[in-house]
């Protein structure tokens, strides 16, 4: 299965290496897959320099992630002091005060293991832009110098994106979601007494996700230029996109509440919009600089389009009812008896004339003439 998926991979670089003016030759499995290895270990390195530089400054980082905990706390401990002096039959003597503490630990390595996972993330929010840039380097491979002078500015686009992400989930949608895991573990009897260890990769894996979502366009630019998506598709399939996008949506976000989701789809449908827009002018680009290549795209999907469907593939066909004018002329095979039937019985009113060799046909005789020849041959017996 690996393997497939890498085939399919390294055939797009090869589509998009090939210099439409020359006749390159395609590079071997072995050299693509080491082109890969490279790849790998570079942000392999990249992450390990960064967050060793990042572990540095631990327990700031490790502050700064606590703090949509407690702004999340203080906003479900305001929301429920509202509620229960609006509605006093709500107050349960068994029910204690809301208050919360800080996330606690239950192993001895929990505090150290949190601080390199808070370590590891920043290492990733700041050296995204490098790791971008491998990744693009490795997909991209053999850009032009014009298009070498556009990717550094794509790269910040790429990064600001993403850390708008990153910013967008940290102040408005963790907070948000906290506070409503706090709400319902209050109204229904629970204590929230969180662990440091669940909280920090809940908080950063939340954060990260929102960040990597933010790179919509980066994607969706990239599959344009591998020709994999168009113009005309993602116009034309806006309504299938809104769908991906609710339910990619829903299952990145751990409420369940609508505003939530609405959130994160709202964001990523709009870069949508602005990827339709933008794939417009890259293709519109890239048939001025080669019109031969895609006139042979124009051509082979007007031929496609041509072809004679089939006839279930028509909206108005009815496998019932049919009106082609070759099931009026099929016969109906009734059988050799039938057949032998007919034959032998012509229609007198059509003036057929029974064969003269033709034996007459026997008349099944009545109870009384079988008696009768029974007799008969009794008395020629005697």
């Amino acid at each position: 299965m690996w393997k497939a998926i890498l085939s399919k991979l390294f055939k797009a670089r090869e589509k998009i290496a090939i210099d439409l003016t020359k006749s390159d030759e395609e590079k071997p499995f072995l050299e693509h897959l080491e082109d890969l290895r490279t790849m790998l270990v570079r942000i392999a390195v990249t992450l390990l320099v960064a967050m060793l530089g990042t572990f540095a400054f631990n327990q700031t980082l490790t502050d700064i992630v606590l703090k949509p905990y407690e702004w999340g706390m203080e906003a479900t401990k305001l929301s429920v002091a509202e509620q229960l002096a609006a509605d006093p039959s709500l107050v349960d003597p068994a029910r204690p005060v809301f208050k919360y503490d800080m996330p606690t630990t239950r192993e001895p390595q929990e505090g150290f293991m949190a601080s390199v996972n808070v370590s590891l993330v920043a290492g990733v929010i700041i050296c995204f832009p490098l790791v971008l840039l491998f990744v693009l380097q490795f997909i991209l491979p053999g850009l032009r110098s014009n298009e070498k002078r556009v990717l550094w500015p794509a790269l910040i686009i790429g990064f600001g994106l993403f850390l708008g992400g990153v910013c967008f989930a940290y102040f408005a949608v963790l907070p948000r979601a906290l506070s409503f895991f706090a709400d319902w573990n209050f109204w229904h009897g629970f204590q929230n007494t969180w662990m440091l260890g669940d909280y920090i990769t809940f908080s950063t894996r939340f954060i990260l996700l929102f960040g990597i979502s933010f790179e919509l366009p980066v994607v969706i630019m990239v599959l344009v230029k591998l020709d994999i998506l168009s113009y005309t598709k993602m116009k034309g399939t806006r309504a299938y996109a809104l769908i991906g996008i609710t339910i990619f949506s829903a299952i990145i976000t751990p409420t369940q509440d609508i505003l939530t989701l609405m959130l994160l789809a709202g964001p990523l449908y709009f870069l949508y919009e602005i990827c339709i827009i933008l794939s417009y002018f890259m293709e519109k680009k890239d048939r001025e600089a080669f019109p031969e290549y895609y006139a042979d795209l124009d051509k082979d999907a007007k031929e496609l389009e041509a072809e004679s469907p089939d006839e279930w593939d028509k909206e108005d066909y009815n496998p019932w009812f049919s009106d082609s004018s070759d099931d009026e002329d099929d016969e109906i095979d009734l059988g050799p008896s039938r057949t032998k039937s007919t034959e032998s019985n012509p229609d007198p009113a059509a003036g057929d004339e029974p064969p003269t060799d033709a034996a007459p046909p026997t008349r099944e005789k009545t109870l009384e003439e079988l008696a009768e020849e029974d007799e008969n041959n009794s008395r020629n017996t005697d």
